[in-house]
């Protein structure tokens, strides 16, 4: 990794986001729970960055992209932020009072049993809820874009490092992924993110809204671990700026891979009429899930 290694400006005021740390550390610095609040948007910050990065490395070359190689999953899954405990905790994030008061009223509605979740019809999670689902990962950096790959519906992002600008807003529209361009620092690559559909942050968690954005930095840390820090930006679902750390471990299972899957093949939702597609045993279509759908063979 030294010879990804840039020169870097001298450090910012205190008031400002620290630059990234070099590539031989081990670790980043853990205080930085409140830096983001000196930025007024994900735009400020990211601009920030990149002055700070000296405009960014755009297109590398092969031998400049960091090894992030291998089949990854998500630590602390489920919940967006592994800080709050529990994943139900009415007390998360900054909310704002009206997004407040909606979180509060899926977690009373959980509570009588009555829950949905859109993954429940097959619709993919969505940035920001990408970065916490429990599935299989691999991350793929290119010269001019790094693929973000969940195993879940084959849910991918595109992070676009070849200088271009964000579609414009006369041009664009809400995306369950957003629109994400970005450029490295050093090892780490920086990602904003606009243009995004409303969602929940996770399942029955709190929701934001479709003006939310934000900055990540990915930076594998360790043989054995990739580092995100996300920072949202919600005027509408957030009294201030959220940051978050997230960790995806190196799967060790020799020959582990990524396979694609469907998830129409199992939708056994309830839909809002009460009406299931579920097949119960006896019934005329019902698939035995011990034998994947086979039938019995003969005595």
């Amino acid at each position: 990794m030294a010879a990804l290694a840039q020169a870097r400006p001298p450090a910012p005021p205190p008031s400002a986001l620290p630059i990234s740390p070099s590539p031989t550390a081990k670790t980043w610095t853990q205080d930085n729970r409140n830096y983001a609040h000196a930025y007024a948007s994900s735009t400020e910050h990211y601009e920030a960055l990149k002055r700070q990065a000296g405009g960014g490395l755009i297109n590398p070359r092969p031998a400049q992209l960091p090894d992030w190689d291998g089949v990854w999953t998500a630590q602390n899954a489920v919940s967006f932020d592994p800080t709050v405990r529990p994943r139900n905790n009415p007390h998360y994030g900054p909310l704002s009072p009206q997004y407040q008061t909606q979180y509060e009223n899926t977690l009373a509605e959980v509570a009588k049993g009555v829950e949905f979740d859109p993954l429940s019809y097959c619709l993919p999670s969505g940035y920001p809820r990408w970065l916490s689902e429990p599935f299989l990962r691999e991350f793929l950096p290119m010269t001019h874009q790094t693929l973000l790959i969940n195993e879940q519906v084959n849910e991918i992002r595109r992070v676009y490092t070849d200088g271009r600008s964000h579609v414009p807003d006369d041009e664009s529209f809400p995306l369950w992924e957003g629109d994400s361009i970005g450029f490295w620092d050093g090892d780490v690559l920086v990602v904003h993110t606009t243009h995004l559909r409303d969602g929940d942050y996770h399942r029955s968690g709190p929701r934001y809204s479709d003006q939310a954005t934000s900055v990540e930095q990915w930076r594998r840390i360790d043989h054995d671990t990739m580092e995100v820090w996300i920072t949202m930006y919600d005027p509408v679902g957030l009294t201030r700026p959220w940051h978050v750390v997230r960790r995806f471990g190196l799967v060790d299972t020799p020959g582990a891979r990524i396979d694609q899957w469907v998830c129409e093949e199992n939708n056994n939702v309830v839909n809002q009429s009460g009406v299931t597609q579920f097949v119960l045993p006896g019934e005329a279509g019902y698939k035995d899930p011990g034998t994947f759908g086979q039938p019995p063979a003969n005595p």
